[in-house]
């Protein structure tokens, strides 16, 4: 796909010449100036700025826990995993770098990575979501519906006139994801791929990709999210083990933080989110996969010992966030939190769960 846009940027330099394009000159400067400067399998790799990211996460979350999270690696107080992928290898090592030093986080003993984990990777593990809900075209109808949709054709049609060339679904998508990925990876420079679009026409493209992640990975099938319970049981037999580790750092994708959040009820809208409803949510949803799921997102479970017992905060962004059930404003008691969620075995039945006899 990333070879169409040299394609695309000949094409709109040269309607821009015949006058058949809404581009101004700046916006053609910066199509001038653009270069592709990554192949397809990039995508896929943790890019500089993402390293840079992950260091300043690590730095930012020892300052803001310097007694539980001491700059000194010690094997017996850390644990540190990650899936078998470039971009979580290399975001373990980057955080390391950033709460341990350059010169000290090379000594991070890390377990060998699994490519179906069954904590960081679990639906990877569960051939029923895989066949009900990932291989399942019924999970992508809204999505379907909402691309054919007017709102959405409008937006192909007013994109369509600003470069002079007729797009779809397929280009205009390529186009979003370029603007995504290169204001990212970026910083300090504009991506031409976002001019193509205005505020209301990103709105449009970020809902339809809501869609996708709210029915194949949020609440659109209790499946998805029920899974994720081995990841849960895993910060509570943490918290109740009587081994020395403090801090069990994990790093894994975006298929597992979005159906941990919603199992924990995290970004729940009131109904299902579904492709009529775009006039309703386009301002204001909980499930906005821009904000819950954006590049280095991170969640956090901290335990402290409060006078009425346990409690753990959670964190999200590295913020602290209220979880649906627990008193506002204080670390939740562990008691709540287990009454809440699956935290023994008997309640996270994920091979029976996951068994296509299950679905039968």
């Amino acid at each position: 796909m990333i070879e169409k846009l040299p394609k695309l940027q000949k094409i709109i330099l040269d309607n821009y010449k015949e006058n058949e394009s809404e581009f101004t000159d700046e916006d053609i400067d910066l199509f001038k100036g653009w270069k592709i400067t990554f192949n397809e399998d990039d995508i896929m790799k943790l890019a500089e700025e993402g390293e840079n990211e992950m260091i300043d996460i690590g730095e930012r979350y020892q300052s803001r826990f310097p007694t539980l999270m001491p700059e000194i690696y010690d094997n017996q107080t850390y644990r540190f995993k990650y899936t078998a992928t470039q971009r979580t290898e290399e975001s373990a090592k980057n955080f390391a770098t950033g709460l341990f030093g350059r010169h000290s986080s090379y000594r991070v003993q890390y377990p060998e990575a699994e490519h179906k984990d069954p904590v960081l990777r679990f639906y990877k593990r569960c051939q029923r979501w895989r066949s009900e809900v990932d291989k399942n075209p019924d999970s992508r109808i809204e999505k379907e519906k909402f691309l054919k949709s007017n709102v959405y054709k409008k937006m192909l049609e007013n994109v369509s006139r600003r470069i002079g060339y007729q797009v779809d679904h397929e280009i205009v998508h390529l186009m979003y994801v370029m603007c995504g990925f290169e204001t990212a990876w970026h910083k300090n420079s504009e991506s031409p791929w976002c001019r193509i679009f205005s505020l209301d026409e990103f709105k449009v493209l970020e809902f339809a990709d809501d869609l996708e992640y709210y029915w194949n990975d949020g609440y659109g099938y209790k499946l998805s999210y029920e899974q994720a319970c081995p990841a849960l049981r895993d910060v509570f037999n943490f918290f109740m083990a009587d081994e020395g580790l403090v801090v069990s750092v994990y790093f894994s994708h975006s298929g597992t933080i979005l159906k941990l959040l919603a199992l924990l009820g995290i970004a729940k809208e009131d109904q299902h989110l579904t492709h009529d409803l775009f006039s309703l949510y386009a301002e204001n949803r909980a499930w906005r996969t821009g904000v819950i799921d954006t590049f280095a997102s991170n969640i956090a479970f901290v335990l402290y010992n409060c006078s009425g017992g346990p409690s753990i905060l959670f964190m999200h962004q590295e913020r602290p966030l209220h979880l649906p059930g627990c008193p506002m404003n204080v670390p939740c008691p562990l008691s709540t939190m287990k009454a809440l969620y699956p935290d023994q075995e008997e309640e996270c039945q994920f091979e029976t769960l996951c068994s296509m006899e299950e679905s039968s």
